[in-house]
């Protein structure tokens, strides 16, 4: 009897330890993700004011900054109520930053272009809550946080600064430079995900991460305003949904 009380009281004691262990685990996921978006906004603000860098440039280095926390988010988060908590901060926080022109003493007064910090953090939310549901693997919403969050960004900077050529095509204001960088950044995350978090042949995954790369640079080229940052990743989630 005495032994049957130890072992469920050890028992009783596991779960609770196993219970704390992911609370921890959350809370330290949430205690990185305040920082981490505070440095991603300060180091965006002294390089625009101190480096000289461009509106674009600062925007886009937010952009790509951001979707690091993907990494906090899939190490650190156990629980989606948790895991919701960086993306709806980063849509207030965006959302304030364009409605209330804070982006002005920065030179940040194009709306139309600043609307796209708001629709990045909720493509961030509708994934998370994908994820934890299991419509949507952890590699899947991770290659298309990456690809939105690498491909599109630096095809930005580089078309920005090097895309003197624009495509053929009427209405697109996109360049061959910057296009190019999309495809080539694309299929190199979705080489790097699968290449090492799937069982598939290396012929499927350069084949697969070669479709990725392109469909990106199609998605990004034709969605104008700043949607890109929600056509791109779901176009990546559906297409990555046929082959895995």
């Amino acid at each position: 009897m005495n032994c049957l009380k130890l072992v469920g009281g050890f028992l009783h004691l596991s779960s609770n330890l196993s219970i704390m262990s992911g609370m921890n685990s959350n809370i330290l996921g949430l205690a990185l993700s305040f920082p981490f978006l505070a440095l991603v906004i300060a180091i965006g603000i002294i390089l625009k004011r101190y480096a000289s860098i461009s509106s674009e440039a600062m925007r886009k280095f937010v952009h790509i900054g951001v979707s690091n926390w993907w990494f906090i988010e899939v190490n650190f988060f156990t629980s989606l109520s948790y895991a919701l908590v960086g993306p709806i901060l980063f849509i207030i926080l965006n959302s304030l930053f364009t409605f209330l022109n804070w982006g002005k003493a920065l030179g940040m007064d194009d709306k139309k272009r600043n609307y796209g910090l708001i629709y990045f953090p909720i493509t961030l939310l509708i994934l998370v809550v994908l994820q934890y549901q299991g419509v949507v693997s952890d590699l899947t919403c991770s290659i298309a946080v990456f690809v939105m969050g690498y491909g599109d960004g630096l095809a930005a900077l580089v078309g920005s600064k090097w895309g003197k050529k624009k495509l053929p095509v009427p209405g697109i204001i996109k360049s061959w430079a910057g296009t190019l960088t999309m495809v080539s950044v694309s299929t190199l995350v979705a080489l790097i995900g699968l290449g090492f978090f799937s069982v598939l042949s290396f012929p499927a995954v350069l084949g697969i991460s070669l479709v990725v790369g392109f469909l990106a640079a199609f998605m990004e080229a034709l969605t104008p305003l700043g949607l890109d940052n929600i056509t791109v990743p779901f176009s990546v989630v559906l297409i990555l949904g046929v082959f895995l």
